[in-house]
């Protein structure tokens, strides 16, 4: 949740320390994550920093809050994009990464292909298959099944031994199942367009063994969004380990023994 009393862990990210084996996951709004390791790699997700689904789909689209970090003081070094909507291939946040940054850019080929529109060059494009597996220093990566557009896709991370399922955006189809033996769930929980409600969330949750489940895409557009404290409460009633992520703040993770810890 946004907590405007809170500075921002994003501008100072690269200045952060992080020692093995804990990493850290941060929250930037609706499917955007920042990952850092103790190598320092710094990947973003589906950075979606504009106002962009306003100009397309009219004032319901509107964002109800705005970020508080500058993102010409934010440098990743490789961003990932899921599918090629305008909220996780933003068409005005890439460009502004691409100048003050030398991140590469990857995603599904409809992403990348809208990557080049923004006249992106191909020296700083890679172009992601369904069903590999890549690495960026000490973080490795697995592109998975997604059912939302043609070439939808998740992704599963591994940090210093912990695995972490990001969903994308997705409806609940038994190929989801697959990804067994997670330690971490990121899912969305929205329920429009397609995606997965809060309940479809806990269970695949349940479906993929993980340990800790954490909500996303919500709480930023009013058309698309759904009451958080509802999904606290069903994952009370169920016994399940949640984690409600505020805003742009860092949260370090590590695995000891089976159990995932966390600490902000």
């Amino acid at each position: 949740m946004l907590r405007w009393n809170e500075k921002s862990h994003i501008e100072q990210i690269a200045d952060f320390k992080v020692a093995k084996p804990e990493f850290v996951i941060n929250w930037i709004g609706q499917a955007g994550f920042v990952f850092k390791t103790a190598e320092g790699a710094i990947v973003c997700l589906d950075p979606y920093y504009s106002n962009c689904l306003e100009r397309y789909e009219g004032r319901s689209a509107r964002r109800m809050w705005y970020n508080k970090f500058k993102i010409t003081n934010f440098r990743p070094g490789l961003v990932l994009c899921s599918h090629d909507h305008l909220d996780h291939t933003d068409p005005e946040t890439l460009p502004l990464l691409y100048a003050f940054s030398d991140a590469v850019f990857a995603g599904p080929p409809s992403s990348v292909e809208h990557m080049r529109r923004m006249r992106m060059s191909d020296e700083r494009l890679q172009e992601l298959q369904m069903g590999e597996s890549y690495r960026f220093r000490d973080l490795a990566y697995t592109t998975v099944f997604a059912d939302h557009t043609e070439d939808s896709m998740g992704f599963i991370f591994e940090i210093e031994g912990v695995k972490v399922y990001f969903t994308g955006d997705t409806s609940l189809n038994e190929r989801l199942f697959e990804q067994a033996g997670m330690d971490v769930l990121i899912a969305c929980v929205n329920g429009k367009y397609g995606n997965l409600t809060m309940e479809q969330a806990l269970v695949l949750h349940k479906k993929v063994g993980s340990k800790l489940l954490i909500p996303m895409h919500y709480d930023l557009i009013p058309s698309n969004t759904v009451d958080i404290h509802r999904f606290v409460h069903l994952c009370e009633q169920e016994g399940i380990n949640h984690l409600v992520m505020d805003v742009e703040q860092h949260y370090y993770f590590r695995k000891t023994g089976e159990q995932i810890e966390v600490r902000k």
